[in-house]
């Protein structure tokens, strides 16, 4: 990160700086969420500079990522650091909107996570048909943010939508 930041503008130099505890650890805080969650596929939507998908990934080695990341620059440091560390992750060069689409990704993923990808409401809208029923969409959130329809603070800072049916959807 500490090499690739300043050439990619991943992060700002002021968090690059702090970048262990403003990133690295705020992601790990999914690890009991993702702990509890059945075997199967995890997305992180939006990627950019690497968390929650390259964090979690580390620890949890067995779980299959895939790091959605439509900026082409972004989506080839991804895979460098995939690439590097051996890490059982696919970089998608997609959007959102564009995996949606895609049968092999819609309603695939036990676990869908965004983190600076869009105001609350409108990240929701983005990942939740990539997350399978039973699964959970969680994204990240500021102490006054506007929580998407449906979702339940499930720690401070990360919000959770359960998707319980493949017709439920997304308002708001």
């Amino acid at each position: 990160m500490r090499r690739w930041a300043p050439h990619l503008d991943l992060v700002s130099p002021r968090d690059l700086e702090r970048f262990e505890d403003r990133h690295i650890a705020d992601s790990l805080r999914l690890v009991p969420l993702m702990d509890d969650l059945p075997e199967g596929p995890c997305i992180d939507v939006g990627s950019g500079a690497g968390p929650p998908g390259i964090p979690l990934a580390i620890v949890r080695p067995e779980r299959h990522w895939r790091l959605l990341e439509p900026r082409t620059r972004r989506a080839g440091f991804l895979e460098e650091v995939v690439r590097s560390l051996g890490l059982a992750c696919e970089v998608l060069h997609l959007t959102a909107e564009a995996a949606a689409e895609e049968d092999r990704l819609r309603r695939a993923h036990v676990l869908a996570t965004a983190r600076a990808l869009a105001p609350p409401p409108a990240a929701a809208r983005l990942i939740e048909p990539l997350v399978h029923p039973g699964g959970i969409g969680a994204i990240f959130v500021g102490p006054d943010a506007e929580l998407p329809a449906r979702a339940a603070l499930w720690t401070t800072g990360v919000a959770i939508i359960r998707i319980e049916s493949p017709e439920q959807g997304i308002s708001g």
